[in-house]
């Protein structure tokens, strides 16, 4: 099977336990940014202390760790997200904060301490929408169906919901058609399967194009 799937989702949907089970079944690789912690220059600081300027650091690193890890797999892989998801995490992050109490992005403000900040991590994206364009063959959409778990959860309700939202408007600017997956692990990798066969009508699928 040859093919590169992006697992897409809000914090907290269950991509990384999607990606590890689907890898298990299907033999590919799975390729990761660097974990959800401190940028390079912020070690010790949570997560919703950081800076704009580390936030866009954060966004930059994992711009090219994603990259990276994607080529060093030519024959297939599952991303545990995808390029898109920094761009988008900072932006909800920059324009909302991580605790917002609405999911209304356009009621929020725009700051002019954090806007050069967010005109940076709008570029990034744009950079990262048009490499996601041909990367990917499948885009697997795991909507928020559960709250989260984190006794401290880094990100709010609300910021899944806005952070959701950007990413969904991303793949439908680039054209994608995100196939969405619900329920338990197993029932995802078995609809997830079901998606591979019923597109690929053999053992190889290309991979870029079938997301579309």
């Amino acid at each position: 099977m040859r093919v590169n799937i992006a697992i897409v989702g809000s914090y907290g949907s269950g991509r990384t336990t999607l990606a590890r089970a689907l890898a298990e079944r299907t033999g590919l690789p799975v390729a990761y940014g660097s974990a959800m912690a401190d940028p390079i220059g912020a070690e010790g600081k949570p997560v919703h202390d950081w800076t704009p300027g580390e936030l866009v650091q954060l966004t930059a690193r994992r711009y090219g760790e994603r990259l990276l890890a994607e080529a060093a797999h030519p024959g297939g892989f599952i991303s545990d997200g995808s390029i898109l998801h920094e761009p988008v995490y900072a932006k909800t992050r920059l324009a909302a904060g991580s605790y917002p109490l609405g999911t209304d992005l356009s009621a929020y403000s725009r700051s002019p301490a954090t806007a050069a900040y967010e005109d940076v991590c709008d570029h990034i994206g744009l950079l990262a929408a048009a490499h996601a364009a041909g990367a990917y063959g499948l885009y697997l959409h795991l909507p928020a169906e559960f709250p989260l778990k984190d006794a401290e959860p880094p990100v709010s309700e609300a910021f899944r919901a806005i952070s959701e939202t950007l990413l969904l408007d991303a793949l439908r600017a680039l054209g994608a058609r995100p196939r969405t997956l619900r329920g338990t692990v197993g029932e995802r990798v078995d609809q997830a399967l079901s998606l591979l066969s019923g597109l690929s009508g053999s053992d190889e699928l290309s991979t870029a194009g079938a997301g579309r």
